[in-house]
């Protein structure tokens, strides 16, 4: 790099950052290695963005992304284990085992404003590091570290931010939130993960451009709408989902005064943040059941007078409700089948039958529909007894599971 640029850029070092040094055993030995590569092939080589923001705020970073003046054809040729990757703007995915260090090249604006059909603006032209740290989202993110000297680049204030807990968009919020609307979601999530304060500038504008999602293809748009919610900030992420009314863009039933409702969102989203820090899986179809359900619980009860059967009035529930919700924001195939499972197994909880309940037991999505039920317990929208009874009689032997077959019908 240049050495009077470098200059320029080392003038943006804080005073704080002087005396508080990267701790680079927070930094993965892959990355440090596909640095060390990059530079003896005499390219330029940065970790940059997330890693370098949850570091500075004492943060074990989990992911880590390095931006290079070398194009993804040149650093495929140098890693061996490596794989180009994606059509909007390539990159290069360097494999160490399980672990992937993900590698781009510097961007720069386009030329020329050209759309392509997912709503989001062409950009697959090649430039300087700046003019890459100009394309990134937020200032946080905009942080170039160089693990060789020593030193923090920072275009846009971003220590700065760090340091005043502040949320902020690189350039002007309208004309960034245009070129990608998706970016006013990504607002909501770091500011939920990080705790940060959305910028007045970028807030007021969240809230008078929320018509642009319309803008995005379904699959993109519901993706990161999940992410809101499965990546360990759940409950926070919900507090500003409903403050900015995306709630009612997309999930209506999650707005009520409900206290049974609200409980029982509330639990489901500290279980699931509590899963992600004990790095136990998750399954969005679960939460998206649960975002749901007690709008299939009082069609349920509407529909149980004129049905012969609870089970065919819980299967009209469901209909209805997915039917509601095509309407204004689809659920993916995907999960709309674990949702239905887990709803439809409710009822057979209470089953007495041996043959049925040992039937139930070895149901594939047995598991997450008794957790759903421990939760519809736990926040008293039922009876706490049956939970308990389930509960033993999975970590009962074979014995003692019929003696309390024989007892549940006295529950």
């Amino acid at each position: 790099m240049n050495s009077n640029l470098l200059q320029v850029f080392q003038k943006k070092i804080y005073s704080f950052f002087k005396t508080k040094k990267i701790d680079s055993s927070l930094i993965s030995k892959s990355a440090l290695n596909t640095l060390k590569i990059l530079k003896k092939n005499n390219f330029e080589a940065f970790i940059v963005g997330g890693a370098i923001r949850d570091i500075l705020m004492g943060v074990n970073p989990k992911d880590f992304d390095i931006a290079t003046n070398a194009t993804p054809e040149e650093v495929r040729l140098i890693f061996k284990q490596s794989r180009i990757i994606g059509r909007r703007f390539k990159l290069v995915h360097v494999i160490y085992g399980r672990e992937i260090i993900e590698v781009s090249t510097f961007r720069a604006r386009p030329s020329r404003k050209i759309h392509m059909s997912n709503g989001v603006l062409k950009d697959n032209e090649y430039g300087t590091i700046k003019e890459d740290a100009e394309r990134r989202d937020f200032t946080i993110n905009a942080l170039y570290y160089d693990i060789e000297e020593n030193n923090l680049i920072d275009f846009y204030n971003g220590l700065e931010d760090i340091k005043n807990n502040e949320l902020k968009l690189i350039g002007k919020p309208k004309e960034r939130f245009n070129e990608d609307p998706i970016r006013l979601l990504r607002a909501v999530r770091f500011s939920a993960k990080l705790k940060m304060n959305i910028h007045k500038e970028t807030l007021d504008e969240i809230k008078s451009s929320l018509n642009l999602l319309k803008s995005v293809p379904y699959s993109r748009l519901f993706d990161e709408v999940m992410k809101l919610f499965i990546t360990g900030h759940a409950q926070e992420s919900m507090v500003l989902f409903k403050k900015f009314n995306l709630s009612k863009i997309y999930f209506p039933t999650l707005n009520t005064d409900n206290k049974l409702s609200n409980d029982f969102l509330l639990q489901a989203l500290k279980n699931t943040d509590l899963r992600i820090k004990n790095n136990q899986s998750i399954n969005p179809g679960f939460l998206l059941a649960v975002f749901l359900w007690h709008d299939v619980l009082k069609l349920w009860k509407k529909n149980d007078k004129d049905f012969p059967h609870t089970s065919l009035a819980l299967n009209k529930a469901i209909y209805d409700s997915f039917a509601k919700q095509r309407k204004i924001f689809p659920i993916q195939k995907r999960f709309v089948v674990t949702m239905s499972e887990i709803w439809k197994l409710q009822p057979r909880f209470n089953s007495t039958s041996t043959k049925k309940i040992y039937r139930l037991l070895n149901h594939p999505r047995f598991r997450a529909s008794y957790d759903f039920l421990l939760l519809r317990c736990q926040t008293l929208e039922i009876s706490s007894p049956i939970g308990s009874w389930w509960t033993k009689f999975i970590e009962s032997n074979k014995k003692n599971q019929n003696l309390l077959i024989i007892n549940k019908k006295s529950l």
